[in-house]
């Protein structure tokens, strides 16, 4: 019997693009500028796509991040 790997639960960059409905182009720009601060990247990557942590970015779908961030994502400018 194989141990099960545990770990933070993650979304691929795919994933939080979509859960964010963005386009990826708007995804980068303000990863970037660091305007998605409930993003942390696990290490190591798969392949060449970064994992984030799904804990994070669920809280900050469900409204509980700091409203500045909110306004960005949600209907502001990139």
């Amino acid at each position: 019997m194989m141990p099960a790997i545990t770990g933070p639960r993650c979304y691929t960059q795919r994933e939080v693009i979509a859960l964010l409905k963005l386009t990826p182009r708007t995804f980068y720009k303000l990863r970037a500028r660091r305007r998605l601060p409930f993003l942390e990247e696990l290490r190591p990557r798969l392949g060449r796509s970064p994992r984030y942590r799904a804990d994070l970015v669920d809280r900050y779908l469900r409204g509980d991040w700091s409203a500045g961030v909110a306004g960005m994502v949600r209907g502001g400018r990139a």
